[in-house]
């Protein structure tokens, strides 16, 4: 990639991060709305009378829950992607910073010899 092209890669994974975020929002308030839901049932049911047997249903409601699952699996795909991103960004600032620095060394180099050959 060419030096000047990458500030249009380096704004691209930031808009890609940037949407990542909203959606990352979005499915952590699904995941804690389908939760609490959870979390009612276990309180209604009068028959977990401690709490060992509250967490044992929770779990169970959990894995059981079909719009639970898919959800918290969505959530975790969605923050390894953003995490890709967060990988991919860094990377493209790295690359772009050491091109910066070969090209400010190559003018350099061209001043120094144009001082030495005048």
């Amino acid at each position: 990639m060419k030096l000047n092209e990458y500030p249009a890669a380096i704004a691209q994974v930031q808009r890609q991060i940037l949407a990542l975020d909203q959606e990352l929002i979005g499915l952590q308030e699904t995941v804690s709305f389908l939760a609490v839901e959870i979390e009612k049932r276990v309180i209604a049911d009068v028959t977990l009378t401690n709490d060992t047997k509250r967490k044992a249903r929770r779990l169970e409601l959990q894995q059981s829950d079909p719009d639970f699952y898919r959800a918290s699996i969505d959530l975790k795909k969605a923050q390894a992607k953003w995490e890709a991103l967060g990988i991919e960004l860094q990377l493209l600032l790295n690359q772009f910073s050491v091109l910066k620095l070969e090209e400010r060394r190559a003018i350099a180099f061209m001043e120094m010899h144009a001082t030495t050959a005048a």
